[in-house]
């Protein structure tokens, strides 16, 4: 016997159900932080990292359920990813850098400055089946004293997406966007890149083999609110924050449905043992939902 869906989950098609088992409901793993964001699983530590960017440090959920310091202070981290070898990535307000946490526990610094001039703030990042990083570098983390700015100037002449291929080449493949924000992958050739700027909404790229990428068309915008985060799932369903919780959307931008929360969610990520579960950063909760479906692997 199946019982009627939680009522977090609004549906707006019937296939939006068949995303989540039977009893599935929002459950909260987190509290007491001020602004929670960039999810990622790790595998190799069997354990979710997150950040509270504003209390410049970062947890961790395990899989045996403990919620744990991670980093503090954690130089305002934000968003965060694996590479092709399975470390984490993180992009670091407070360093205006990208870094990579080495299987040791160690840090590299990957980037920090393009054409002369140092990063904004990085913010997302994600990773290119090529093994290339683009991350997003708006200018929170130097406008938001919380998020790690120290009335520092920006030294490059935009706000850009930037690419770094695994030999250390450094390009900025996108310059059009006012505030980039979160981006993933939907195909080797497709980027879908979140705008939280003046035009708000999620923009399609198409990329080339070469790292070139070329605006294609707003692919869908979220209301109330807007995306700062996103992934992709197994069928490419979209999975994108909003002002009231997560929307999801089809693979061509149309919704699916919304889990609602009670605070602005920033970001998501599909994780755990089977990967079936997707954690939600909101505000100043972390949660966890589970699903029948993962995240997307290209």
């Amino acid at each position: 016997m199946t019982t009627d869906p939680h009522p977090a989950f609004q549906a707006a098609h019937p296939d939006f159900h068949a995303l989540f088992p039977d009893g599935a409901a929002p459950e909260q793993l987190g509290s007491g932080h001020t602004w929670t964001e960039g999810p990622t699983y790790v595998p190799a530590r069997q354990r979710m990292i997150y950040s509270d960017v504003r209390q410049n440090r970062t947890w961790a959920y395990t899989d045996d359920g403990q919620l744990l310091e991670e980093l503090n202070p954690s130089e305002y981290q934000n968003g965060h990813t694996l590479d092709a070898q399975g470390r984490l990535i993180a992009c670091s307000h407070g360093q205006r850098a990208l870094l990579r946490q080495e299987h040791d526990g160690s840090w590299t610094t990957l980037a920090t400055h393009f054409e002369g001039g140092r990063f904004n703030s990085p913010n997302d990042v994600a990773l290119h089946p090529d093994g290339s990083l683009w991350f997003t570098d708006p200018t929170y983390g130097l406008d938001k004293p919380e998020e790690g700015g120290r009335g520092e100037p920006m030294e490059i002449p935009g706000r850009w997406v930037f690419r770094l291929t695994p030999d250390g080449t450094l390009s900025a493949p996108i310059r059009d966007r006012h505030k980039p924000n979160g981006l993933a992958f939907a195909s080797p050739d497709t980027l879908l890149l979140a705008d939280t700027g003046e035009n708000p909404g999620t923009y399609r790229y198409h990329v080339t083999p070469q790292g070139e990428a070329t605006l294609d068309t707003l692919h869908f915008t979220v209301s109330p609110g807007k995306t700062d985060g996103l992934r992709l799932d197994e069928q490419g369903r979209i999975w994108s924050s909003a002002a009231d919780g997560v929307h999801v959307l089809t693979p061509d931008g149309q919704p699916l449905g919304r889990i609602l929360f009670p605070e602005t969610v920033s970001n998501v990520a599909f994780g755990g043992p089977d990967g079936k579960t997707l954690f939600v950063t909101a505000s100043s909760g972390f949660w966890r939902v589970p699903t029948t479906t993962r995240a997307l692997t290209l």
